[in-house]
Order: C-alpha cells, then structure tokens, then sequence
C-alpha cells in the first residue's frame, strides 16, 4: 500500500473513533472490514492497528504538541486536519526509530510539503522541546519516563529528523512536481571501469651514500667520576652524620607533647584566693616573683572527631610507639652518651630565660594592677548608676499617681453615662408597643397576598407536572428501542495486538506486586548488610579512641611532671631584685588595699536590692568569663615563646656545628 493511502488510513481511523459507543480495541479492526481493507498486506494492517492504539494510549502527549501548534504556528490551518498533524506528530515521536528515517520521510512527504513543513519546523525545535514542551509533559508523566522515554529518542536523532525539515524546505522552494506526489528518480546506471595496462616506471638511479668520516673515541676519563666530586661526597656524608648525631641528642630533651590545656574556673579561682591572701602577698614581696598552682589533674576537654582525624591520630602514636623503640634499639647497639650537649644547651636556655622571666613578671604585674584599677572603676560607676535609678523611681512614682487620678476620673464620667442610658431604655418601651402594633397589622395584610401567591404557584407547578410526566414518556419510549452494545472489559483477557510479550492487565498487576515484593526483600537485605559494615567500622574506631586515649593520657602526664619540675627550678633560681618589678608589686598592694576598704565600707552599708544583686552577679560573670580567657591567652602565648626559644637555640646549634 502506497505512503499516501496508509496515511490516509491512520488519519480516517482517529476520525471515526466515537469512544461512547464503541471500545478502542474493536474499533481498528471494524473500520477494516467495514473499508474491506482484509486483502491488503498484513505488514500494514499491523501498522495501522499500532498507530490506532499507540494514540490511544499516548493521547495526552500528542495532544499537548497539536493544541499548541494550533494555537501559534498553525492557526491559520482547518481544524478539521487536526487528526493528519495527530497521526504525523505520533509517528515522529514514538515510531522514528522502528521506520527508520527514509521510510519516516517517504511517509510525512506524502501530505502537503507546505503543512508539514509548518509543523515540522515547530516541533523539531529544541527550544520547543527543553523548555514549554517538557513542562508541560512533566505535568503528566514523571521526570524519569519524560527525559528517557519522550525527550531521549529525539535528542539522540534530531540532526535526522532535522535532515527532513531541510528536506520540506527544498521541495517547498522547488515545488517541482505537484502536492502529496511522491519523488521516484531513474535508478543509478554503473558505467565500466576503463581499465588500460600503465606504463612500466623508470627505475631511479640509486644515489651514492655518503660516508662518514671517523670520529675519535670518546676518552675513559668522561665516565670516571672527578676527584673533586667524591671528596665533597666524603665531606657530605660526614656533615650528615654529625647531623643525624645532633638530631639524636635535642632529640631526647625536646617536649613529648606540646598541647596546653585551657585553664580551669576552679584553678583560676583557686589562684586568686591565693593571691588575695596575705601570706601570698607577704612572700610575694619577700620573693618578689607569684607563680600559678599546680591543676590537679590535667583538663580534659572533649573534642568532637570524625573517623579520619581518628584513623590518622592512631597512626602518628603507632609511629611515635616506632620511634621510641628505634631509639632504644640504637643506645644498646652503644650510641654515644649527649650530657656534654644537653648541659651546654640547658645553660644557654637558662641565660635567655632568665631576662624573659623577668619580663613576663612585670607584664603579669600589670595586669593586676589593671584589673584593680577596673574594679574600682566598676564601683564608681555602680555608685552613679545607683543616684540614677532613683531618680528614675521617684519620676515612675508621680507619673502613677497621676494615672490613678485620671482612671477615677473616667469611671465617674462612665457611671453618669450607664444612668442616661438606663433612662433611655424606659422610654423606648413605648415606642416599640406602637411598632407592634403596626407591625401586626402589616402581617395581616402580607398573609392574604401569600395565600394568593400560593394558590397561582400550585396551578403553575401543575402544569409543570404534566408537562414533565410526557418527557419521560417519551424517554422511556426511546429507552424501548434497541441499542448496539459495547463489549464488556475482561481484565484477565489479553488485547490480541499480536505484539511479543503481550499480557492481560490482571497479569500486569500481579507481576508488578512480586516485582515490588523482590525489590523490598533486596533492600532490606542490602540495609542489613549496610547496618553490619557500620558497626564492625564503630567498633573499629572506639578501639582505635581507646588507644588515642591511652597515650594522650600518659603524654599529658608525663608533660604536667615535666612542666611542674621546670617552674620549681626556675622560681628558685629567679632574683628578687629588678627594681621595677618591686615597684609594680608595692602598686599592686595599694590598690588591693583601696579595694579591701571599699569592700568592708560596702559590707557596713544596707543590704541591697534583688535587682542590684542579680545585675551584680552577671557583671561578676562577665569579669571571671573575661579573666578566663586572658589566662587562657597567656598560657597559650607562653607556650609558643617557649617553642620559638626553643627552635632558635637549635638554630644556633646547627650554624655552630656546620662552621
């Protein structure tokens, strides 16, 4: 059967479809033996019968791309052609690949280039296609089926379906031969090869190889390594050596850990009850140095770790374990003893240490002294605050009063407000009897026109009455006659399309349910699989926390001994007589002294308010919040002046060594 005549067909079929009266399945193969198309080809019968049904079920699509074809490009089209851009717009979007695009072409050239070319052009647009298009079928369909079902094919073979568009546009610009007439071309004739014997080719003459000239050899010396060179090889390795040697000797009296712990509230308050007392202070200026308290045990804070830092933190402790035992390994195979070095280095630190004491002395002085000074501050400024918020109360006070005054007045005028209106309301009763009364009478009248507005309404729906009773006899006479019936729906029967793999719906269902039921006996197996990973990695990462635990432990231990032992040595050693120093003490001890006063003055005064207590509380607070974060700020400074001390004497050890 010709393109034209199949197309046709397909057209025809989607016109005479009445869904009321007849069902989609029987309506194809009716229209075939009512054309008495049963001769024709099967092949195309097929065809037709799939286009029906392929509408049928894909109606929503199709008719999303034709009403907006309508609606733009196409509305100066006949509406009744509508079913010819349904049929076109079916084939190009679901049968593309199965006709392939010749017979996809021959098929759409059939009808006029002129129309199709217009609708072409408008849905083979990827503009259209990305945007408007694919909204509109999201609202139907889901993303998933919408990007690999509908949009997938067309992407993939756009530049073919865009090849017919040109092709539309070329006859349209032609327009050779007149409309729905296919193009059929005189086959290719092949001509004979014209096949003549070639002339025999020249031989060339070879072309004489030059030779070369020889060359010298290349002397022995060019491979031996230079004298010069193994001497600085010596002289390198020797320098490593005694590097390695050195490394090995700061190596043993270098910090195991160098982490400082933030001070605790308990500490900090400890400290300054010491200092307060007057034992402290009377040593202090005996001594003239103050040293903080040993915590008593090392401050724990708790630190959130994520599996990695975990892992990686357990590897440097097993490298550190690695370390210790190779320096065992070598003092037994007989490395030599560094006493020599390290008393040398402790003598150079001592003598850097000592100015740098001396310094951080007068700076913690000071900043005594200032938090003195603060505190008197903060009194002075409560003293003034104290004068204001009682003027303020006194102001508060008048102001009430003056609002009692104003409410008294105002129930006074309300009260001889209620008594005009209670007078009022004796003087309405008389004029709502004669409203009554009026009223009555105006009733009397309405009752007589009702009743007669009744009585019309009772003939008129009478009338009404009769005329409904000859409807329905008439519908019941129409009901009487015979009617066509429609085939009723068996899910368990299968549609006959032919199609490989074909079911009834009740099939459908019931292997979409052990579909269903698989695939939630493989996710549950898979997250109990999942679960077990999880908690075999936990249990490795707490044992792994227990051994992070362990060293740090020992580490902050042996670190706090360490510490302890070097404040002792160093207090003992540090000298009483830097003259500014005793004078930021003697300061110091004024001011405590002025504070102690206010203090006892403030006690023989009356107690004072709740509200003042509390505000004195929070500013009590904020101070400690305050002095623990300078502690903690210094502990921290410390720590890396220490560290830089200690990399610069090291420093200074190696451009000692290596000259």
């Amino acid at each position: 059967m010709e393109a034209v005549e199949l197309f046709h067909h397909c057209v025809a079929i989607i016109d005479t479809y009445r869904p009321l009266d007849v069902s989609a399945d029987s309506h194809a193969e009716d229209y075939i033996k009512e054309k008495k198309l049963t001769k024709c080809n099967e092949q195309d019968r097929a065809f037709m019968m799939e286009i029906f049904g392929g509408y049928i079920r894909h109606r929503k699509v199709v008719d999303v791309i034709v009403e907006a074809f309508f609606n733009s490009d196409g509305c100066r089209n006949v509406l009744s052609e509508k079913n010819r851009y349904t049929v076109a717009c079916y084939v190009i979007l679901f049968r593309a690949d199965e006709m392939g695009i010749a017979k996809l072409t021959d098929f759409i050239i059939s009808q006029d280039w002129a129309k199709m070319w217009t609708f072409c052009r408008f849905l083979i647009n990827k503009q259209n296609l990305l945007t408007w298009i694919k909204d509109e079928w999201r609202k139907i369909y889901e993303d998933e089926y919408v990007n690999e079902v509908l949009l997938g094919p067309l992407l993939d073979n756009f530049d073919a379906l865009q090849s017919i568009v040109d092709f539309l546009k070329e006859l349209q610009d032609a327009d050779a031969e007149p409309r729905g007439h296919v193009i059929k071309r005189d086959p290719t004739v092949p001509e004979p090869f014209t096949l003549t014997k070639p002339k025999p080719k020249k031989i060339p003459t070879p072309e004489i190889i030059p030779r070369v000239k020889p060359v010298k050899r290349v002397p022995a010396s060019t491979y031996e390594e230079p004298e010069t060179q193994k001497k600085l090889a010596e002289i390198r390795e020797e320098n490593k050596r005694k590097a390695q040697e050195n490394l090995l000797k700061a190596n043993q009296i270098q910090f195991s850990c160098a982490a400082a712990g933030k001070a605790s509230r308990d500490a900090t308050e400890r400290s300054e009850e010491i200092v307060q007392s007057e034992d402290f202070t009377h040593r202090g200026a005996t001594v003239g140095f103050k040293s903080n308290p040993m915590p008593s045990k090392p401050n724990e804070v708790a630190v959130k770790l994520n599996t990695a830092t975990i892992l990686r933190e357990e590897r440097f402790f097993k490298e550190k374990e690695n370390e210790v035992i190779s320096k065992l390994e070598q003092l037994q195979a007989g490395a030599k003893d560094s006493s020599d070095f390290l008393n040398w280095q402790k003598e150079m630190r001592q003598k850097d240490y000592e100015q740098e004491l001396a310094d951080i002395e007068r700076r913690r002085l000071e900043g005594l002294l200032s938090h003195e000074e603060a505190i008197l501050a903060r009194k002075r400024a409560a003293e003034i605050n104290r004068e204001r918020a009682n003027v303020v109360k006194e102001e508060t006070a008048q102001k009430m009063r003056e609002y009692v005054a104003m409410k008294l007045k105002e129930s006074e005028e309300t009260r001889k407000l209620v008594e005009q209106v209670i007078m009022g309301h004796k003087n309405a009763k008389q004029a709502v009897k004669k409203i009554q009364d009026f009223k009555q009478k105006l009733a009397q009248q309405m009752s007589q026109e009702n009743k007669e507005l009744l009585r019309r309404a009772f003939e008129e729906a009478e009338a009404e009455m009769q005329q409904k009773q000859e409807i329905i006899r008439q519908i019941r006479v129409l009901e009487s006659l015979p009617r066509p019936r429609t085939k009723a729906f068996d899910p368990t029967e299968v549609a006959g399309y032919g199609v490989f793999g074909e079911m009834s719906l009740a099939e459908l269902r019931e292997r979409l349910n052990l579909t269903k039921i698989n695939k939630e006996k493989e996710e549950a197996e898979r997250r109990d699989m999942i679960l077990k990973e999880k908690m075999e990695k936990e249990n490795a990462i707490v044992e792994a926390m227990e051994t992070i635990n362990r060293h740090r432990s020992e580490q902050t231990r042996a670190a706090a001994m360490k510490l302890e032992e070097k404040r002792r040595d160093q207090f003992k050693e540090r000298s009483s007589s830097n003259p500014e120093v005793q004078k930021l003490q003697k300061l110091l001890d004024q001011k405590k002294q002025e504070r102690i006063n206010r203090q006892m003055a403030e006690q023989s005064a009356p107690a004072i308010s709740a509200v003042r207590l509390s505000d004195l509380k929070r500013e009590k607070k904020e101070v400690e919040a305050g002095r623990f974060e300078s502690v903690d700020k210094g502990n921290e400074r410390l720590v890396q002046e220490q560290s830089k001390g200690f990399s610069g004497s090291a420093r200074a050890n190696r451009i000692a060594i290596g000259s």
